[in-house]
């Protein structure tokens, strides 16, 4: 290969893509060693059977007394369709998914307390060294960091909830999917929580550092009920602008507008120029190089996510839902039409053989229900 790709970063973007260069250079195996590794390879107790109809299928469930080499099988219809089976997976038992599901579910909480600890408090430091008197306060840079910081975070949980899922040893792709959309969306919950407090904290030493006050001339610094605070209406105005500024573009848009770059484009590019400077990459290997991807449900936990945040809105400024509504429209009128593009022109397939996920989806909805008949009843009692 020419002179700097030959890298350990090249040759592991080979591997994921399943191009092994080292292939060629293998030593063919004889009858004798295929039939060793055979006759070496370990079972398990499932296997899958496949009929030409359904007719067949369903003559073969009604065996009453099924023996294979003296051991006793029952047969039952599979609930995936082939495509979604994950053979790796199938040698794991199902008792030890939970403590998996367990460990993926610290593992993404880990990533949420890392990003606050390790960019966030910093974030906090430099905007609370303002004196925030005779204009000494933060600007647009501060917000720029805020909407990058939101950003950056969301594309590592989204990272962290992906590996977790996977690590669980489900045996159908849907059951990953579904787990994803659970680890996504509660740590995105989670994050949401703790960004919206670390802000309105620094919103509240800002606002008493120029002395604010309600509209009854009260400091807001006088103020020691935390539900007072909470509901004074500088308190509501700031955490109004910065849950909108969280909600768009950092969450609606954003992310959005880079995964075309980031899932498309840059493997595609990348795909090209390996291809076009590794001789070895010639027939199947270049067709896998460059294979486009495979669609995921994932979608369905952005735009829970999304739903989640515009319900959120009426609990702090009633006067950011019209604002936040047309936001969520544009975004989802272009994501409408990105996947709409990427369906049709950028995935290699998808197997969708089971409703779970949007089961899932439909239950989760539940989230956002609650959310705004908690802000009913919250803003009754303002009244």
């Amino acid at each position: 290969p020419p002179p700097g790709f030959d890298t350990s970063i090249t040759k592991k973007i080979l591997e994921a893509w399943h191009v092994h260069l080292d292939a060629d250079h293998c030593h063919e195996r004889s009858e004798a060693e295929i039939k060793q590794v055979v006759l070496n390879l370990e079972s398990t107790s499932t296997a899958f059977v496949m009929f030409k109809t359904e007719y067949g299928r369903d003559l073969a469930l009604q065996t009453t007394n099924l023996q294979i080499d003296g051991y006793d099988c029952t047969l039952k219809q599979a609930e995936r369709e082939p495509q979604e089976v994950l053979w790796e997976n199938l040698n794991t038992n199902k008792e030890h998914w939970r403590g998996k599901q367990v460990k993926g579910a610290l593992v993404v909480l880990g990533a949420c307390l890392l990003w606050t600890v390790v960019l966030y408090l910093p974030y906090a430091h430099y905007v609370a060294s303002f004196s925030y008197a005779n204009g000494d306060e933060p600007g647009v840079v501060s917000d720029g960091i805020f909407c990058a910081l939101v950003v950056g975070s969301q594309m590592g949980i989204f990272i962290a909830s992906s590996v977790a899922a996977q690590q669980c040893g489900f045996y159908y792709e849907s059951d990953v999917q579904e787990m994803y959309t659970l680890f996504f969306n509660f740590a995105l919950i989670l994050n949401l929580v703790m960004d919206i407090a670390l802000q309105a904290y620094l919103s509240y030493i800002q606002m008493v550092a120029v002395g604010a006050h309600t509209a009854s001339g009260r400091l807001l610094g006088e103020m020691s009920s935390f539900q007072s605070i909470f509901e004074s209406y500088p308190m509501q105005k700031s955490l109004g602008k910065l849950l909108f500024i969280y909600c768009w573009p950092s969450t609606f848009f954003v992310p959005f507008l880079a995964e075309p770059l980031v899932a498309q484009f840059l493997p595609q590019h990348i795909g090209k120029l390996l291809v076009s400077r590794y001789p070895q990459i010639r027939g199947l290997k270049a067709v896998k190089a460059l294979e486009l991807s495979e669609m995921e449900q994932g979608r369905y936990a952005d735009v829970m996510f999304n739903v989640i945040l515009v319900a959120c809105i009426p609990f702090i400024a009633p006067a950011y839902i019209h604002q936040t509504f047309l936001a969520l429209l544009v975004s989802h009128l272009y994501l409408y039409c990105y996947d709409q593009v990427k369906v049709l022109r950028y995935v290699v397939k998808f197997d969708f053989s089971s409703p779970d996920v949007h089961y899932l989806g439909m239950q989760l909805f539940a989230i956002p229900i609650a959310i705004l008949a908690g802000a009913l009843v919250f803003k009754a009692n303002q009244l």
